[in-house]
């Protein structure tokens, strides 16, 4: 195994690195072409989701190794115009160039190769990364440089694709419901009691397993607690929520994080745990039998490729009180 790491380490140093020399005096030549067209299947997971599909093509002499992971969608940047002007990018957008700074140099678990006229496919969600709800001519471009992720010069020639365009009508309809595609959960989600001994369970733990072949990443707000929603069942009948979740809900439409920020990352088959004070958010003190669901999005701020994921259920019984006894007076 070590000596099959250092093959791949030694493989993608002699394929990636510009002798010194060329990189002083010259960017370093293209060994690649791009061509990009639009994936119309992505309309049936959603008429809102645009998708493109990114061939890259190696046209020099020799070998590519892939060198990134999937998730940091092979470096490349898009150029998108909205009626011949640039579209505002996403949250999303910037959440990429975070990550691609953080890790610009991952490790790939299995690395392929690329020789002299073959190709490999990427889907690029261009919907993510850029605001294309408005109506418009969206005209877009992909481009990637030679050398993505070192500081110029040493990044090298910038490729470019060739132009499509993606028309967005005034009140684009749903497609109909039975040709809709739901996409595939990237995780599974279990409940616990955090306190096994605990009746009734004021905190819970609600654990994501990412199910996916590449990792999860997205920004986790604190304040808004995972963005979990929960269904509570006492005797089969569901319980309201507190007014202490009607207002976290609010503040999640509100989309803003309100308190501390950061990048949540789970790798394929981790997983990731959240406690999460259940007591607060429904009254589960009432004597009776109790059922608890947790659910969740697979991508909360991005409707058109989110799925719901529904939790196993957790069963706890409250019981009743032990009666009030008169203790007769004493006698003395």
């Amino acid at each position: 195994m070590r000596r099959q790491a250092l093959y791949w380490a030694s493989l993608v140093f002699a394929l990636t690195t510009v002798p010194l020399f060329a990189q002083e005096n010259e960017k370093s030549s293209p060994t690649f072409a791009l061509s990009i067209q639009v994936d119309t299947d992505a309309s049936r997971i959603d008429p809102s989701l645009h998708r493109l599909l990114v061939n890259f093509t190696r046209t020099a002499v020799g070998a590519e190794v892939e060198q990134f992971h999937e998730e940091a969608k092979g470096m490349y940047e898009m150029i998108v115009l909205r009626d011949g002007v640039p579209a505002n990018e996403t949250d999303a957008m910037r959440d990429l160039r975070r990550y691609r700074k953080r890790d610009g140099s991952p490790t790939i678990r299995n690395p392929r190769l690329l020789k002299m006229g073959e190709s490999w496919i990427t889907p690029l969600d261009v919907s993510d990364y850029y605001d294309m709800t408005e109506p418009g001519v969206y005209q877009i471009t992909v481009t990637r440089e030679t050398q993505p992720g070192f500081p110029p010069p040493y990044s090298g020639a910038l490729v470019s694709s060739n132009t499509v365009t993606i028309v967005v009508p005034q009140k684009a309809g749903r497609v109909p419901g039975n040709a809709v595609e739901k996409p595939r959960p990237r995780f599974d989600l279990t409940i616990s009691p955090e306190d096994p001994g605990a009746v009734p369970p004021d905190w819970v733990t609600v654990s994501m397993q990412n199910i996916s072949r590449s990792a999860i990443r997205e920004r986790k707000c604190w304040p808004f607690y995972g963005m979990y929603n929960f269904v509570v069942l006492r005797n089969g009948d569901p319980l309201r929520e507190s007014e202490e979740m009607e207002n976290l809900q609010r503040i999640r439409s509100d989309v803003r994080c309100p308190g501390n920020e950061s990048l949540l990352e789970i790798e394929p088959g981790n997983v990731y745990a959240d406690r999460v004070a259940l007591g607060n958010y429904f009254d589960i003190h009432e004597p009776g039998s109790y059922v608890v669901y947790a659910t969740r999005e697979t991508y909360p701020y991005n409707p058109a490729k989110s799925v719901l994921v529904e939790s196993s259920p957790m069963s706890f019984v409250v019981p009743e009180p032990p009666p009030v006894t008169d203790t007769p007076p004493d006698s003395h």
